[in-house]
């Protein structure tokens, strides 16, 4: 019986799939769907079928994808079984095709009839939902508007705060590009971490844990998606709905606190092993903007887990942009409320060759919530 792959469940993302049944093995072989982006470099496929053979996952084109390619050793993609948990691979094989392409290649063993395999641990809906059942009345969620397709965006808060404001604000936004789930793993560290950490009535805490959530359920990477990235849309006036959305929440949170610092946490491309670092704004920005963000960038990195972060911590972007240097959040944030804000890049795999698990992206989140506190106390 020949396996069958499917995309269609909240999450997934694969095209150009085929499947082959070889003596010893079977074969799937897919690329990951742009879907409508320029980059690619998410992908989450359910396999099912198995009968206990060997399952050789191919993923091919593996050039056109973001910081993989050749490079792409380091990846150690996700598997799950039907009942089981996450598990990452234990080894990625590049193969050059006589052209000079690369194509990845992955094996696993099944354990039963069915599995999954994703570039890193997915974050959905129903896994935020679960944190927030761990933190029993601390957090408070509530819509803020809806998605470019209609869908409820939600908000996170510690408190609501009040005017004249007296405690000190922290905003965090998570999957501004849908498929960086690094940054969601984070975020869930420093959700978890908060409630034990951070006293409502001194530091406001406010977070959107699914800025780009049509692409996080529709399985889109969401980098540089046509016409506007996320990230690219924090024009005035804003070129996406959820970015006008986000931006009144940002303003209701800077009236109810004394706004210190927002946190934008992503994930880089996929050869990035080195660690975890901040992206200062480019030199053309105002050179008090760029002078405040890395001053805030020494202080929280110096407070963090020595072996979370890359020995070069603070990365300027001077590589050619398609975009606006003024239509980023960064941007947006120094020139409406004057603060700085923190743009995190966490890996999807490893540090110095140290494999990375769920645990150690909460433990990294927990780390920089401390951090971020005493930045808005110092």
């Amino acid at each position: 019986m020949a396996l069958e792959v499917r995309t269609d469940f909240p999450g997934g993302n694969a095209c150009a799939i085929e499947t082959a049944a070889l003596p010893e093995r079977d074969v799937v072989r897919f690329a990951a769907d742009p879907r409508g982006g320029t980059e690619a470099l998410w992908f989450w496929i359910r396999i099912e079928g198995c009968t206990g053979r060997p399952v050789e996952l191919l993923l091919t084109n593996a050039d056109t994808c973001l910081g993989f390619g050749a490079g792409g050793r380091t990846t150690r993609p996700v598997y799950r079984h039907a009942s089981g948990d996450w598990e990452r691979v234990t080894e990625t094989e590049i193969r050059e095709l006589p052209d000079g392409q690369h194509e990845a290649v992955w094996v696993v063993n099944p354990r039963a009839s069915s599995f999954d395999f994703a570039f890193c641990y997915p974050y959905l809906p129903e896994d935020l939902a679960w944190t927030l059942s761990e933190c029993p009345g601390y957090w408070h969620e509530a819509a803020i508007g809806v998605t470019q397709k209609g869908r409820p965006l939600t908000h996170l808060a510690n408190a609501f705060g009040n005017e004249p404001a007296q405690a000190a604000g922290i905003y965090v936004i998570a999957r501004q590009h849908a498929g960086e789930t690094p940054g969601s793993w984070v975020l869930d560290g420093i959700l978890r971490h908060a409630r034990r950490a951070v006293d409502p009535a001194r530091v406001l805490l406010w977070a959107v844990p699914f800025a780009h959530l049509d692409g996080v359920l529709e399985g889109d990477y969401g980098k540089d998606p046509f016409p506007y990235d996320l990230n690219r849309a924090w024009t005035r006036p804003p070129m996406r709905h959820e970015v006008l959305v986000i931006q009144r929440d940002l303003h209701r949170w800077a009236r109810r606190c004394r706004p210190a610092l927002v946190v934008d946490l992503h994930g880089p491309g996929a050869a990035e092993t080195e660690g975890a670092y901040f992206h200062l704004p480019r030199p053309s920005r105002p050179e008090e903007h760029v002078d405040a963000t890395r001053a805030a960038a020494l202080f929280i990195r110096e407070r963090l887990p020595a072996e979370f972060i890359r020995e070069q911590p603070d990365v300027q972007a001077t590589y050619a942009s398609r975009w606006s240097d003024g239509g980023i959040l960064s941007s947006y944030v120094w020139d409406t409320l004057g603060i700085p804000s923190l743009c995190l890049e966490t890996p999807y795999a490893q540090i110095r060759g140290r494999v990375l698990s769920r645990e150690e992206y909460r433990r990294l989140g927990a780390a920089l919530l401390d951090a971020l506190v005493a930045f808005t106390q110092a």
